[in-house]
């Protein structure tokens, strides 16, 4: 039997190849969204309270995408301790401040940004200059140093983790690539804008899926330069399927019905605008992949009784879905004065104050306070639906 997913822009169905529907593999699904994949950890944090501690993993597969590839490769490294996995997570997070990720010094965040704007008006070299706004060099050093990328393929020898997958855009081609490792069976896959490649993940994969255009520079992977995985992802939950999964958990960092609100009748200025473009690269084909997963779901349920397997080719696939239960922009704004004062002061420079940035500045807010706001705020929802994550779960128990 086969497995589907719609993709929307050449409305094609993707396929991947049955598994044992007695042992169905459970794949968990981390979304994009900066510092909001703090929220991921709190969901997290809650699951693991709710399931109890054992030796295996509890998702063999794990997909992530910008900031949430860097929480699947975490969680990957201890695939055969997710209790582990998760404790690790939480103290990274609950103790992020901006320098953790990208440079803060007034005088080096100021001068970047001016070399920057100056290249890219035609003033300057833009080979020479700074690829972007911001220098996440610190990033790298952490991720490099907290996470044991070669426990990942270990994890798979182990027959701990069936497969990680890594999204991430490329400049070059324009096609969206989910970078792969796990078992011998596993085929790479090609699809209209998008690719399955098999590779050993490493930090410079990381890097690339999560490298926000503009704010932070491209990656160079395998000759070609790759951006934050969100864009042009049109199925970002077809990775997980193509890598064998039949049950889903998937994690979002936008709260469920969560709209952009009409805060004036005036111009939009540039951080309402900055904040809906994040919102459409980050949060849109999330939903709209969940939607398409339900329809397809809902009709394969009205095929008549009696009808062969063999002749229907597809089976549903259960899947849960955790969103925030409140509005996460809200939160950042009200956290907004723990930022550095020199990127405060460089964002009120462009156009983007307090108020009417607050969705953009949810993204950067790579703070303890805000960190901890959101894995507080994902655990409780992780706890609220505990009948539905342990009846998904079940199998694994």
């Amino acid at each position: 039997m086969i497995s589907p997913l719609l993709d929307r822009d050449s409305q094609e169905i993707s396929r991947v190849p049955d598994h044992n529907t007695s042992n169905p593999s459970t794949a968990l699904v981390l979304s994009g969204g900066g510092a909001r994949a703090a929220y991921q950890v709190g969901v997290l944090k809650g699951l693991a309270e709710i399931l109890p501690r054992k030796k295996g993993a509890y998702f063999p597969i794990i997909s992530g995408t910008s900031a949430g590839s860097i929480n699947a490769a975490a969680l990957a490294a201890d695939a055969d301790n997710f209790h582990q996995g998760v404790a690790k997570l939480i103290d990274v997070w609950s103790n992020f401040e901006p320098h953790h990720v990208f440079q803060t010094k007034p005088w080096g965040l100021m001068s970047r940004v001016a070399r920057w704007g100056w290249a890219s008006i035609g003033m300057g070299d833009p080979k020479n200059g700074p690829q972007s706004l911001l220098d996440n060099a610190p990033l790298r050093d952490l991720l490099s140093d907290r996470i044991d990328f070669d426990q990942i393929q270990s994890q798979v020898a182990k027959g701990h983790l069936s497969a990680l997958s890594v999204t991430a855009c490329s400049y070059t081609s324009g096609r969206s690539a989910s970078f792969f490792a796990g078992t011998d069976t596993l085929e790479p896959w090609s699809r209209v804008r998008r690719d399955g490649v098999a590779d050993l993940i490493n930090v410079e994969h990381l890097m690339a899926s999560s490298a926000i255009p503009i704010v932070f520079p491209p990656v160079l992977l395998n000759d070609e330069y790759f951006g934050d995985g969100s864009m042009r992802q049109n199925a970002p939950i077809s990775p997980a399927l193509h890598l064998g999964a039949l049950k889903v958990l998937i994690v979002g960092v936008r709260a469920e019905g969560d709209t952009t609100e009409q805060e004036s009748i005036s111009h939009p200025t540039v951080g309402q605008i900055a904040g809906y473009i994040m919102d459409t690269l980050f949060l849109n084909s999330m939903h709209s992949d969940i939607e398409r997963l339900e329809r397809i779901n809902s009709t394969l349920e009205h095929v008549p009784d009696g009808v062969p397997s063999e002749a229907v080719k597809f089976n549903t696939i259960e899947h849960t879905v955790i969103s925030p239960s409140v509005d996460i922009a809200s939160i950042a704004e009200q956290h907004y004065g723990n930022l550095p004062r020199a990127l405060r002061n460089l964002l009120k420079l462009v156009g983007m104050e307090k108020g009417t940035s607050r969705r953009f500045i949810s993204y950067l807010m790579f703070e303890k306070s805000f960190c901890r706001e959101l894995i507080e705020c994902g655990r409780k929802d992780a706890l609220e639906m505990e009948n539905e994550l342990l009846e998904l779960l079940s199998d694994c128990l």
